[in-house]
């Protein structure tokens, strides 16, 4: 892929050339990796009660959570490493909790089945749009709007529909190039949203940096978060990450220690509320 598109042939991804790009700290955690944004970690540590408060929320649905996972597709199972547990039971639980009018998901799967199970046991009355060309996983037969879709190709209006307490859930390319459905997302349809929309992104490891393993992906998404957090603009709810990695304490005893995290599984949920 990458020889293609050096090439010319074929486009298959992006090159970006950089003269001092062998001085640059590597991808990753250690001493000489990308070290932890320092503001992004406090502005975290500042929401650890909100956060702890959610832990406790999910604790509550931890019967409805636990009976999960025995069910044939569509129903959403445990052991898979695409949105794992506390990715998949805080997505749950804020669903139940906050009974969305909306919800729209833009790359969808594993997330789909747990986000629509929550609607089916809150009995909301929410309307969910997911568009994907290409699901991670088989999400026919739910009760939802799916649109087998780029995001490029795809219709503007149920961005448009969004209001407060309503969800734009984000797991798309992960990839902020110019023309990129992150570009879309970050920089056109973000700034028309009401504040009070629920936003969440996927495979966000703030305040870290990614897995040195994953550098061969090139995202660059959370790249744009902080900007977005610390000017203001968005308030952080929560993130699995921040939880699993710098305040685990918080999970102990609860539901979460009893459901199956794959080894393989990096919990990455971050989710934030729309201010202005």
């Amino acid at each position: 892929m990458g020889l293609q598109t050096v090439l010319g042939l074929r486009q298959r991804g992006f090159f970006i050339p950089y003269r001092y790009a062998d001085t640059l700290p590597k991808s990753g955690t250690g001493p000489d990796y990308i070290k932890p944004y320092a503001p992004m970690l406090a502005a975290m540590a500042a929401k650890e009660n909100e956060m702890a408060a959610l832990v406790q929320n999910i604790n509550g649905y931890g019967d409805d959570l636990k009976k999960l996972g025995d069910q044939p597709p569509p129903a959403p199972r445990w052991t898979q490493d695409w949105f794992p547990v506390l990715d998949a039971a805080a997505a749950y639980t804020i669903v139940r909790q906050t009974k969305p009018k909306r919800i729209v998901e833009v790359g969808s799967g594993h997330s789909t089945r747990f986000m629509a199970q929550a609607i089916s046991d809150e009995k909301c009355q929410t309307e969910f749009t997911a568009i994907d060309p290409q699901p991670r996983a088989v999400i026919q037969g739910l009760d939802i709007e799916f649109i087998r879709a780029t995001l490029a190709n795809a219709s503007a209006a149920p961005f448009e529909n969004l209001q407060a307490g309503d969800i734009l859930f984000i797991d798309s390319s992960h990839i902020l190039m110019p023309g990129s459905d992150v570009d879309d997302l970050f920089n056109r349809i973000l700034p028309s949203l009401p504040a009070g929309v629920l936003v969440h992104i996927h495979d966000i490891f703030l305040p870290d940096d990614y897995p040195a393993s994953w550098a061969w992906r090139g995202y660059n998404e959370q790249q744009a978060i902080p900007s977005m957090v610390l000017s203001g603009g968005y308030e952080i709810v929560f993130s699995s990450h921040y939880v699993r990695t710098h305040v685990a304490t918080m999970l102990s005893g609860t539901v979460l220690d009893q459901l199956a995290l794959l080894d393989t599984a990096f919990e990455t949920s971050l989710w934030l509320r729309k201010m202005s």
